[in-house]
């Protein structure tokens, strides 16, 4: 006997009508009672009584309304057995990455590497760098992506592809003469600076780019601090300032020209777009077989 069919014939007792329980079960009223005949032929037996206040079990009807319960909380249970079955034979990897890489690279990559392993469910959280680190030292996380090379006690740090950092500004910016190619660091000092936080890797590249080139950070502009690349952009974009920020997360302004860029004359700035982990999770197979996925394919697989 059809399982579905005793479903429906409980919907039936509990609406107390056929028309109510097939709207509920989103089937014509026929088909509901081609059901109930299909139940009534193979028990030989009429299990309803019709009348203008609705339906009412027969004294057969309230026997397979008691079993078609029991039925139905078995059935039940089956199908979240196997659900649980086969939960457990899915293996989950928790990524934690910086900003610009969980918004601008990293998605295409665990769609693809998802697409051919169906066995994996990927759980992603974005934040800044120093906390990414911690995450992967507290096992708060499995695999990391940040932005620049870490080099800490009980972190395995491989460098899987570099970045430009672009100045960019807004069209707006009557300060800048789009006639110049190129502008100076001390330039850009001098301008109202858009930074992210100091937790940010980014932020730290940059710092050491003006450093390293004789300009004290301290002296930097710095006109606002802000939480997100997105909001950096946001900014820059309604002329709130300039900054300084990966390629990849805004070449899509650079093409449509809701931001400007200029390349910087003293150096060519750059990050590298490094994967973190503890060594130990190399232990897991599915951690390892990812990893080793990434060192080998990891930069083609960024969007």
């Amino acid at each position: 006997m059809n399982i579905y069919n005793l479903m429906s014939f409980i919907e039936i007792i509990e609406e107390n009508s056929i028309s109510k329980a097939a709207k509920k079960l989103h089937l014509t009223q026929s088909a509901l009672s081609q059901q109930l005949k299909s139940i009534e032929k193979a028990l030989d037996c009429r299990l309803l009584d019709r009348s203008n206040k609705g339906v009412m079990p027969t004294e057969e009807g309230e026997i397979v309304f008691k079993y078609a319960e029991i039925f139905s909380s078995l059935y039940n249970n089956m199908i979240e057995e196997i659900e649980e079955c086969h939960n457990d034979k899915i293996k989950e990897i928790r990524i934690a990455s910086s900003g610009s890489v969980s918004e601008y690279l990293i998605p295409c990559t665990l769609y693809t590497y998802k697409e051919k392993n169906k066995d994996i469910r990927f759980s992603t959280k974005s934040d800044y760098t120093k906390n990414v680190v911690d995450l992967i030292l507290s096992r708060g996380a499995d695999v990391g992506f940040v932005t620049v090379p870490i080099y800490k006690k009980g972190i395995e740090c491989t460098r899987l592809c570099k970045s430009d950092l672009v100045f960019i500004y807004s069209p707006k910016n009557k300060d800048i003469l789009d006639t110049n190619e190129s502008i100076s660091l001390k330039e850009i000092a001098s301008l109202p600076f858009v930074i992210g936080p100091e937790e940010s890797g980014i932020r730290k590249t940059i710092e050491n780019m003006f450093n390293e080139n004789s300009i004290s950070f301290n002296d930097v502009n710095v006109h606002m601090e802000l939480g997100s690349v997105e909001s950096i952009k946001t900014s820059v974009i309604e002329n709130h300032g300039v900054s300084i920020i990966p390629y990849i997360s805004v070449k899509k302004e650079l093409y449509t020209e809701t931001l400007k860029s200029k390349s910087i004359k003293e150096v060519d700035v750059e990050c590298h777009i490094c994967m973190i982990y503890q060594k130990e999770q190399l232990q897991e197979e599915h951690i390892k077989k990812f990893i080793n996925y990434m060192k080998k394919f990891g930069r083609d697989t960024f969007c």
